[in-house]
Formats: C-alpha cells, structure tokens, sequence
C-alpha cells in the first residue's frame, strides 16, 4: 500500500526549509520551536498536503498566514494561535512577508503529559484559530523566546522546556473564553469520534464500526456530530478519506483506480463523485494541477 506521506517533527526542516542555513540546527527534541520570521523566507508555499506525525500551533504577532487543515482554509492574524492536530491533512498556502510570530510542533506523548483529557478536548473541539487578548499575546511571545533559548542550547533542559510549554498552554486557556466553557458530552464524543476516524478510515467506513468503539447508539452519535460540527458521520468520514486520497495522488506511479481500491471504496466511479463533491474536481483535474505546481 502506498505510504501516506507523513511528516515527523525531524522531518519537518528538510522537508519545507530545505534551502535554509545550516546555522540552523535540526532539532531532536519533542518539543521544537521556529521563529516565523526567520523562517517563513525559506519555506516555498504552498507546501504539499501532508499528515504530521506531530501537533503544532502557530503564534502570529503581525502579519498573516493561511494553513489548510482538512478540508478548511483557515486564516490565522496578528494575536492568533492556530492549533493542528496530528492526524489532520494540512499544508501552509501562504504567508504574509512581514509575519511574525512562532511555530511550535509537539508530539502526542508531550501533549498527554502536559494537558489532561478535558483540557485536550477543549483544545481540539473549539475551533482550531484561538483570538488572544493582546497582553497575553506580548506575554507568550517573551515565553517563547525564552523555550527557543533552552531548545536551542547544545544540551536543552527538557524539563525547563516542559514547564515552559505546559506554562505557556496554561495561559492560552486563562486568556481564552471559548475554552473556559464547560465541555459537554457531545464535544466529547465528537473528539473522541475524530480521533477514531483518523486512526480507524481506511479500514471501517461504517457508522456502526464507531458507534460501538464509542459504546452509543449510530442515531445519538449522528446527533452529537451534527450538533458539534455541522456534518454527519458518514460526512466526515468521506471527507478525511478524501482527503488522505489527495496525498495518495501526489504518488504519480498509481492509477486512480487503484487508490480507490486502496481507500476501501469497491466502484472507482462512486469515489470520483464523491472526491469532485468534496474539493470541487475531479481526481484526474486535481493530479494535472498537482503536476503543475511542481514544475513551477
């Protein structure tokens, strides 16, 4: 089966700074952090589709950015944090050149340290851009420069960097009204519905497959879901489908057919449907502009 192209935290600099300084170190902690402004130069956008192997959040001070997550175009603006969750098909479409700002990419495991389960919930159903007030913003930002500092010593403290990170989400929660609410038991089920679908797509499209790992009803969790994000499960179960099947036709050696087939859909006429339903093209219209934006 084709490997989907995923990005791990090590990668991320080869990948999308490929033309940067060697000044730059690549970084092998769990934790990583870049400085927007000194790197957004290097990154030719739009990058690829791909699905990180990592969490991330990007901090803009000025400037703009734009950053693909699903099936979404999300602009993110000057006291703004973005959050990504790793499973999510995403790539950056643009940046302002006068942005500003951090990105931070983390692994799962430093998350679940980190954050307890309601907290992640919170994090990951509200919507993915967080509007700061400005005095939290000018304070995150000094909390950053100082975990660039620790990353960046030849031997970082991991344990200054946890607590500098886990300070630094802390705050963002205090600072932000949408995730003080209360969470209730439809966001919960719809986080955990999400996580499943990431994991869980390609084998089991069904509804009752994620009901039962849920331990609900296919009617209470069609509820949840609309409610939350105003799509059914089937819905959103095509779409990240669709969407890992974008990153399947970056693979040229493959027909279409048989990513299809790859996907589980059994008719490559239905999936060519459904794949024009949700990006508005057809997969061989999308496979020609892909090869065009790599001959550019």
């Amino acid at each position: 089966m084709t490997k989907i192209k995923r990005i791990t935290p090590t990668d991320f600099r080869g990948e999308f700074m490929s033309e940067m300084s060697t000044d730059f170190a690549i970084l092998r902690t769990p934790i990583q952090i870049h400085d927007i402004a000194k790197t957004s130069g290097f990154i030719k956008v739009p990058t690829p589709l791909h699905r990180p192997e990592f969490n991330f959040i990007v901090h803009i001070t000025k400037g703009s950015a734009k950053q693909q997550v699903d099936a979404n175009l999300v602009p993110v603006k000057e006291n703004e944090i973005l959050f990504v969750r790793q499973g999510n098909v995403t790539s950056l479409m643009e940046v302002s050149p006068d942005a500003a700002g951090h990105m931070i990419l983390f692994e799962d495991q430093t998350l679940n340290q980190l954050l307890s389960k309601q907290e992640l919930i919170k994090l990951f159903s509200v919507n993915v851009v967080i509007d700061l007030p400005e005095e939290s913003s000018v304070w995150l930002t000094s909390l950053f420069e100082l975990l660039s500092i620790e990353i960046y010593q030849p031997n970082p403290n991991l344990g200054i960097c946890y607590s500098l990170f886990q300070a630094g989400l802390q705050k963002i929660f205090t600072s932000s009204k949408e995730l003080n609410k209360n969470i209730n038991r439809s966001a919960e089920i719809t986080f955990n519905f999400k996580e499943l679908v990431y994991k869980y797509h390609l084998e089991h499209k069904p509804i009752s497959f994620y009901a039962t790992e849920l331990s609900v009803s296919e009617n209470y969790l069609h509820r949840c879901i609309k409610e939350t994000i105003g799509e059914s499960p089937k819905e959103w179960i095509n779409k990240v489908s669709i969407l890992q099947s974008q990153l399947l036709l970056q693979d040229l050696t493959k027909s279409i057919s048989e990513i299809a087939f790859e996907l589980n859909y059994g008719d490559p006429s239905y999936f060519g449907r459904l794949f024009k339903k949700i990006t508005g093209v057809t997969p061989s219209e999308y496979r020609i502009s892909f090869m065009q934006d790599l001959s550019e």
